[in-house]
């Protein structure tokens, strides 16, 4: 006997599945632009107004900043790419590739390029980034200049943040043409 109220819908409806699924392939596909959006702003953020802002400021306050920024940049890029990880992996499992159309071969490639940048930014975090850390705490309130050893760190670290400000525009450009296909 059925109650008001109460659904007569198998929970197992196609119907109800069908929506089920096309809700989370939206959310994955809002989520998976929302961290590419939130990596590469950041890249571009970093590079045109936050480094830039350091040069009025005296050395040691300088140095300062810009690592601070570092590390806030560091902590969204490790959310955005667990996301996009994570979000490109569900969409592979919920749609699979497409056969025809070059899909393969964009998607190969926008892998790459992605993976790539992925490295880049591994070679940052673990490889620079805690030198930087330490010369900076290191580095004496009265310095006139950076230290020789700090520069070179942060113009390693630098030459890695704008190849990943190339290659960023790339992908997404990739997954606009994966769209499309």
């Amino acid at each position: 006997m059925q109650t008001i109220g109460q659904s007569t819908r198998d929970p197992l409806d196609p119907f109800l599945l069908t929506r089920l699924i096309i809700l989370l392939q939206t959310l994955n596909h809002w989520l998976h632009i929302v961290s590419s959006a939130a990596w590469i702003g950041g890249i571009y953020y970093f590079l045109f107004v936050s480094a830039p802002a350091v040069h009025a400021l005296t050395p040691k306050p300088a140095l300062d900043v810009l690592n601070r920024a570092r590390r806030h940049f560091q902590i969204l890029t490790w959310v955005a790419i667990s996301l996009l990880l994570l979000t490109g992996l569900l969409k592979f499992l919920l749609t699979g590739i497409p056969s025809g159309g070059g899909y393969r071969g964009i998607s190969v490639v926008k892998l790459f390029l992605f993976l790539a940048m992925i490295f880049h930014h591994c070679l940052q975090s673990f490889k620079y980034s805690p030198r930087i850390t330490l010369l900076t705490a290191q580095t004496q309130p009265e310095i006139t200049a950076w230290t020789e050893p700090l520069q070179n760190h942060w113009k390693r670290w630098f030459v890695l943040h704008k190849i990943n400000a190339a290659l960023g525009p790339i992908v997404l450009l990739l997954g606009l043409a994966l769209s499309r296909s």
